[in-house]
C-alpha cells in the first residue's frame, strides 16, 4: 500500500514539474504582435487621458474661481452648493486643499450670517416690545 503512494506521489510531483517548466518557456511568436499592438493601443491612450486630467483639472479651477466670487459677493449658499460639485470631482492635491479651506471658510460665514440673523431678529423682537 505504502508503496502505491509512493508512486503517485512521485507522479504528481513529476507532473508538477512539467507544468512548471512549460510556463516558464517564452512566448509564442503569435503571441507577440498582439502584445505589440497592446503596447501601441497603452502609449496612444495616453495622450488622451493626459488631456481629459488636463480638461478637469481646467474646469474645476473655473469653478473655485466662481465659489471665491460667491464668498466675495457674501453668496454663501451658492457657493457651497458649487463646493459639494467639486467634491465629487478629481482634483489635484493644491485644488483639493483650496476646496478644503473654501469649504471651511463657508461654513464659518454662514454659521456667522445666521448667528448675525438672530441676534437682528431677537433685537427686532425686543425693541417691538419696548415700543421703539
Amino acid at each position: 500500500m505504502k508503496l502505491i503512494q509512493s508512486v503517485a506521489a512521485l507522479a504528481l510531483g513529476v507532473g508538477l514539474v512539467a507544468c512548471s517548466q512549460q510556463e516558464n518557456e517564452a512566448p509564442t511568436p503569435a503571441a507577440e504582435p498582439a502584445a505589440e499592438q497592446i503596447q501601441k493601443q497603452a502609449e496612444s491612450a495616453a495622450p488622451a487621458t493626459e488631456n481629459a486630467a488636463a480638461a478637469t483639472a481646467s474646469q474645476a479651477q473655473a469653478l473655485i474661481e466662481k465659489v471665491q466670487g460667491y464668498i466675495a459677493d457674501s453668496k454663501y449658499s451658492d457657493a457651497a452648493n458649487l463646493l459639494k460639485e467639486l467634491s465629487s470631482m478629481k482634483l489635484t492635491p493644491e485644488q483639493q486643499k483650496l476646496v478644503n479651506d473654501l469649504t471651511a471658510q463657508v461654513q464659518k460665514a454662514m454659521a456667522g450670517a445666521a448667528a448675525s440673523d438672530a441676534t437682528q431678529k431677537a433685537s427686532d423682537a425686543v425693541g417691538g416690545m419696548l415700543g421703539k
